[in-house]
């Protein structure tokens, strides 16, 4: 999942389609796995259609992921250091598009997750 930055997010929100961001449909897995590849080595990301993950999930975890990325940087920083889950902050941009990348990279295991949890929300249960 990509979550815009809040300076990002007070430009407009703009559909993906209108920015050239690959949407593979699920629903057509003879292509998907196909589609995914090139996906990630034209754009590096992609959105995903027909996955079957419920709208009131994705938008709980949305949520979480916009309140995170809203906090202060030292409390986001209790999620870090990314190794490679968890959370970081890297410069970028050396070809004149320069700017700060945040992420954070979750394992989909639940052990793991749980305790990476209590410092990314203020109610980890919304991860379950």
């Amino acid at each position: 999942m990509v979550v815009a930055t809040p300076n990002t997010l007070r430009r407009g929100n703009k559909k993906t389609t209108g920015l050239g961001i690959p949407t593979i449909d699920l629903c057509e897995k003879s292509k998907a796995s196909e589609m995914i590849v090139k996906a990630c080595e034209d754009y590096g990301f992609f959105k995903l259609t027909n996955h079957g993950v419920p709208k009131k999930v994705i938008a709980r975890m949305e949520r979480e992921a916009v309140d995170f990325f809203s906090c202060p940087v030292s409390q986001k920083r209790r999620a870090g250091p990314a190794t490679p889950f968890g959370y970081a902050c890297k410069n970028i941009g050396f070809n004149g598009d320069k700017g700060d990348l945040e992420y954070i990279l979750l394992e989909a295991n639940p052990h793991l997750l749980s305790q990476r949890s209590k410092t990314i929300s203020n109610d980890p249960s919304t991860f379950r």
